[in-house]
This record gives C-alpha cells, sequence and structure tokens, in this order.
C-alpha cells in the first residue's frame, strides 16, 4: 500500500486533534456555566484530596470543578489547534482521572442499568485517556517513537 503523502497525515492529525477537542471543549463549557450539579458529585474524592493535598482546603468544591473545567476547555482548545500537542494531551489526560472517578462511580450502584450506563462513561473516558496519552507519548504521529530525551552531557548513547 502507498504511502499517504504528508499533507494527508497532517490533515488526518489535525482532524484527530480537534475530535478529540470537541469533547472537552463541550463538557467544559458545560461545567463552567453550571458547576454545581458536578460539584455535588464530585464533593466526596474532592474531600479526599483535601486530606492528601492541604493547600486545596482554601477553594469551594464549585471552584475546584470550575476550575478543572477552564483547563478542559483551554487545553483542549490549545490541542485543536495543535498549540503544544504533547503538553495539552498530557494535562487533559492526568485531568480526566478525577473527572471520571467524580463523575462515573458505577462500583457504588447497584446492579442494573444505572450501573451498565456509568460505567459505559467511564470506560468511554479510559478510552478518551489512551488517546490522549497515545498523543501525548507520540506528538499525534502514529506508529512514531516517544519522545526521549537527549543524553546527558559526558556521557554516550
Amino acid at each position: 500500500m502507498p504511502e499517504r503523502p504528508a499533507r494527508g497525515r497532517d490533515v488526518g492529525r489535525a482532524l484527530s486533534r480537534v475530535a478529540l477537542a470537541a469533547v472537552f471543549v463541550t463538557g467544559g463549557s458545560q461545567v463552567w456555566r453550571r458547576p454545581d450539579g458536578p460539584a455535588q458529585a464530585a464533593s466526596s474524592l474532592l474531600d479526599r484530596c483535601r486530606s492528601a493535598v492541604p493547600p486545596l482546603d482554601r477553594f469551594t468544591d464549585r471552584q475546584l470543578v470550575r476550575a478543572n473545567a477552564a483547563l478542559h476547555v483551554t487545553a483542549a482548545a490549545a490541542l485543536a489547534v495543535g498549540v503544544a500537542p504533547r503538553a495539552c494531551a498530557a494535562a487533559l489526560a492526568g485531568s480526566l482521572v478525577p473527572t471520571t472517578l467524580a463523575a462515573f462511580p458505577f462500583w457504588k450502584e447497584p446492579p442494573g442499568p444505572q450501573r451498565v450506563h456509568q460505567q459505559g462513561d467511564f470506560l468511554k473516558n479510559v478510552a478518551l485517556a489512551g488517546g490522549l496519552l497515545a498523543s501525548a507519548l507520540t506528538g499525534g504521529r502514529p506508529g512514531q517513537a516517544p519522545a526521549t530525551p537527549p543524553p546527558m552531557e559526558g556521557t554516550t548513547p
């Protein structure tokens, strides 16, 4: 199979960044405008986070949820246009962990349709995190080895 021209690969990368970003821009915008429901859902997780990271005590649940929403919108917008895509993808993947744990604790639900629905949403977020991590590691270039730091001065590779 002939290799696609570089321009086609660039378009594909741009479209994949936009597709990933769209989820976070829309979701983050909704949470920014209406943070009370997500803040209530995240309350017990945020309490545990405050125990581990005492400086978080100075912020309300609503403020922390809105900060996460702001991160989602800004990092996703930058990812969509190709500004620091590795850093943006890594930030989104990292922020997806507490978001997913707070929003879709399917393990707390009794067996039934609600549990199945939450488990499906949880797994979708796991899949999003996988795509973001792949993008962070390869810079959106599938098949490319992850970035490696240059050798330290005075050493040989």
